[in-house]
């Protein structure tokens, strides 16, 4: 499974839910089956621009809104550490210099209390 898809999924996944939609609703919107969308939601099925789309049409979204994963919570649900730091760098992008100095700074005081 690719990073990308499982952090895309998990956002149409969010966006559908805070829209108070369910998957045959949005299912219906888009022209997608059901079991297909949940795939998509899931991070398991490849989607061509097309269907993605489809997707942000469906959802009534801007395209750009399923591509910011700063929204999206560092949970057990995240098993891959890829995951996490693609994750985390989409956090960092929306940082100023300073800000980023200063995470930096942290996590190296954070490495070494834990590595002694």
């Amino acid at each position: 499974m690719s990073t990308l898809m499982v952090l895309v999924g998990k956002n149409i996944k969010n966006i559908r839910k805070q829209k108070n939609m369910t998957q045959e609703e949005l299912s219906e919107k888009c022209g997608l089956q059901t079991s297909f969308l949940a795939g998509v939601e899931r991070g398991e099925r490849n989607i061509t621009i097309q269907t993605l789309e489809k997707i942000i049409d469906g959802l009534n979204e801007e395209p750009k809104n399923l591509f910011i994963f700063s929204n999206i919570e560092l949970t057990e649900d995240y098993h891959s550490k890829k995951e996490m730091i693609t994750l985390i760098d989409s956090l960092l992008l929306e940082k100023s210099e300073k800000e980023i100095k200063m995470i930096n700074s942290i996590i190296r005081n954070i490495f070494d209390t834990y590595n002694k």
